[in-house]
């Protein structure tokens, strides 16, 4: 009897046990957001986050752009994200380009210098990924095959995101707020962001459902930046009591649904979830239906 009850309470919650995500962050050490950010409040936001991934302990993926790696205060943020055990590296180019407009020497060069920007800091520390910025690998089918092959031959894996939620359109709006002290709205757009983000987490929990029958370990998509830094808790614990543990980039990407082919190569960055949609029309339904910032924005323009 005490079996049968176990079971009874146990089963609801025995799927949400089992999901996996994990945390990729983009535009390491800091944003480059020059309107908002002093060299104090880049230290600040790069040093609260840290904190929170190491009292929460959380594996993270970080992706350095280059650029913002030159400034002497910035090459030590990025050696505190180096240092730290929980923390993967990832590059992200020297200048944060669209790749699709680029050629293909010209990548190899963003590819190229930022090596030895994070090299002259990580040292020996494995730098395993690469994530192309606005997720955009190439105009076309060729392109990408060009570019991530030479990805492979430099050691790097490119890395896919399934779920985004356009923090950094939050961001904009939350420092606009922090600027005129109006902390009523900053705590609203914090709140907005959290609430998106889960909006978002449901509809592409669905959505891998519906393609692979299960629920998958997702890859999160977000930025080093201030609403992160002033969230991340919040955001953590939210995704924890919707059954989610936090893994690592490469746990999450031994599933065997992260070789599956992409059938839609088109330029845009949008998440892989739709890029695995062998049928078009499926995918087109989908990207329309797909949860949008602009009505959670709108509130704040």
């Amino acid at each position: 009897m005490r079996y049968l009850l176990f079971v009874i309470l146990f089963l609801p919650f025995a799927g949400l046990a089992q999901r996996q995500v994990a945390i990729t962050m983009d535009d390491a050490p800091v944003m480059a957001l020059p309107e908002y950010y002093t060299a104090g409040q880049r230290k600040a936001v790069s040093e609260k986050l840290l904190q929170q991934i190491n009292a929460l302990r959380t594996p993270v993926s970080v992706f350095i752009v280059g650029d913002n790696c030159i400034a002497p205060d910035n090459q030590l943020l990025l050696k505190k994200w180096v240092d730290n055990p929980l923390i993967t590296l990832g590059s992200h180019t020297l200048h944060h380009p669209n790749c699709a407009d680029l050629s293909i020497d010209s990548f190899k060069m963003e590819v190229m210098i930022n090596d030895y920007i994070i090299r002259a800091v990580a040292k020996d520390k494995p730098v395993p990924y690469f994530r192309f910025p606005y997720n955009a690998m190439g105009k076309d089918s060729m392109a990408q095959a060009e570019r991530t092959g030479y990805l492979k031959e430099k050691g790097y894996t490119a890395v896919p995101f399934t779920i985004e939620s356009n923090d950094y359109l939050f961001e904009r709006y939350y420092q606009d707020a922090l600027r005129a002290k109006d902390n009523r709205k900053a705590k609203a757009i914090g709140e907005a962001y959290i609430r998106y983000t889960l909006f978002s987490f449901d509809y592409f929990e669905k959505l891998a459902r519906e393609i692979f029958g299960r629920d998958i370990p997702q890859v999160y998509l977000c930025h080093v930046n201030q609403l992160n830094a002033d969230h991340y808790t919040a955001l953590v614990k939210a995704l924890q009591q919707r059954g989610y543990r936090c893994v690592s980039l490469q746990q999450a990407m031994q599933d065997n649904v992260y070789n599956t082919p992409l059938y839609d190569h088109s330029p845009y960055g949008f998440s892989w979830l739709f890029r695995w949609i062998p049928d078009a029309a499926i995918r087109k339904t989908h990207l329309r239906n797909s949860p949008e910032s602009d009505k959670e924005l709108a509130a704040f323009k």
